[in-house]
């Protein structure tokens, strides 16, 4: 039986990244090879189950190996002779998580890289944030910030030159070759429930309500959906906002902001936030609702654009981002008094133009991603 070691900071924050690792678990013992996971928290399993209503997610994973940033950076001679026990390592969150992947041995590596954060974050000095966040998640609380950060870029730099990089849209694609031009990215789509949000796509009882999904996370931008709603009221617009994400407790004081801003706005008749939803929640307020605004500029792919989509939504993104690829220019907006229009003629989108928007994502689905997961890593392991 092959061997695998996925690597994945935290499931827990129950994101777009972590509905693709549990799809990667999903997929890996369907070809029934035995999955370690090293992570940096305990799995809550029956909360991700909930979440991402995958029944069975814990019995995918053989063992949860507990590790910390300085393990995965570190050249601990016990982590190398580990490494070589398996035929197989994935770090299923390349994007922001660098992990020491030596390119001596027989193992195969691949890294998914959603899109190449840890050289801009660093560039741009904004990388301390996500140290501070995995030190805080870590058994050593002493260790030198501008010692790790070097040491993050340079293992970094050496994972994605080492590893097979797939990523998951052609905008990403095209970042990855920018900081790295010898790199050639594998585009795999992330995995859509389609045939699970479709569902809902001939709903009957939709109203004048918005959606905007996703982590309740600065990146996320959430406070422009509030400044949206704002426009919209001033507008004289009738329309109700569901803000639907997971929180964590790190994020707790964004989640306060955000409560303040909908209380200084006066949007508390017409704005609800909503967290740690299972996704049938999800699908229920789908059901009811006309668009999807996504405020986050530069989306990588945007896995909640295409899952709203799928139900049957209008979708609202910005004009820069993953996303372009799959959304109609006519639904992209520059800023939040374009949205706010965009948004008051998608409210009377005919089922024609929804079941058309549906089937435009059909693309996406789950079983395209575990197919091209599959085929990948039969043809270089068995090879």
């Amino acid at each position: 039986m092959k061997r695998v070691k996925l690597i994945h900071e935290d499931l827990n924050a129950g994101g777009g990244a972590e509905r693709l690792a549990a799809a990667s678990l999903e997929t890996l013992k369907e070809l029934d090879f035995s999955v370690d996971l090293v992570t940096f928290t305990k799995p809550n399993w029956n909360e991700l189950e909930r979440i991402f209503g995958i029944s069975k997610l814990r019995k995918f994973v053989n063992t949860v190996i507990k590790s910390d940033i300085n393990s995965l950076l570190g050249e601990d001679s016990n982590v190398q002779s580990d490494n070589n026990e398996y035929d197989i390592i994935m770090n299923a969150h390349g994007d922001i998580l660098p992990s020491n992947m030596p390119a001596a041995g027989r193992q195969m590596l691949i890294t998914y890289c959603h899109y190449p954060l840890v050289p801009e974050l660093i560039h741009n000095l904004k990388y301390d944030t996500v140290l501070r966040n995995y030190l805080h998640m870590s058994d050593y609380k002493n260790t030198s910030l501008d010692k790790l950060r070097s040491k993050a870029l340079a293992v970094y730099n050496q994972m994605i030159n080492n590893s097979t990089v797939i990523t998951n849209s052609v905008f990403s694609s095209k970042a990855v070759q920018l900081y790295y031009p010898h790199t050639n990215p594998l585009i795999i789509y992330p995995p859509v429930d389609i045939e699970f949000f479709s569902r809902v796509v001939n709903s009957d009882s939709r109203e004048n309500r918005i959606v905007v999904l996703g982590r309740y996370n600065p990146d996320k931008n959430i406070e422009l959906a509030l400044e949206v709603a704002k426009v919209l009221k001033n507008m004289n617009i009738k329309f109700e906002m569901s803000i639907v994400g997971n929180l964590s407790k790190s994020y707790y004081p964004y989640y306060s902001y955000l409560q303040k801003l909908v209380k200084k706005y006066e949007l508390s008749d017409m704005v609800e936030l909503k967290t740690n939803v299972d996704i049938n929640d999800v699908l229920h307020v789908f059901a009811k609702s006309k668009v999807l605004f996504h405020p986050t500029v530069g989306e990588p792919f945007g896995m909640c654009v295409a899952e709203a989509m799928s139900a049957g939504l209008v979708p609202v993104v910005p004009s820069f981002g993953g996303n372009t690829e799959f959304v109609p220019e006519s639904l992209r907006y520059y800023n939040s008094k374009e949205a706010a229009k965009i948004i008051m003629r998608s409210m009377n989108a005919s089922l024609h133009q929804r079941l058309h928007l549906s089937n435009s994502v059909k693309k996406f689905g789950k079983k395209r991603f575990k197919n091209g997961l599959k085929n990948l890593l039969v043809s270089r392991v068995t090879s």
